[in-house]
């Protein structure tokens, strides 16, 4: 089970970095650091909810 959430949470964090980077190529600072942001958040949140215990 631990596997799996390891390869979802790298998915989304690939997905959102591309998005971030997309965002940053139409001229869109401030969206792709807020983007970006989200993305660390995601990549980290599940150390504390899932891996933790």
């Amino acid at each position: 089970m631990n596997a799996f959430i390891v390869i979802a949470v790298c998915i989304v964090f690939v997905y959102t970095v591309g998005f971030a980077l997309s965002l940053w190529k139409q001229k869109n600072k401030i969206g792709a650091m807020a983007v970006l942001f989200l993305a660390v958040i995601a990549l980290v949140l599940p150390y504390f909810s899932y891996f933790q215990s």
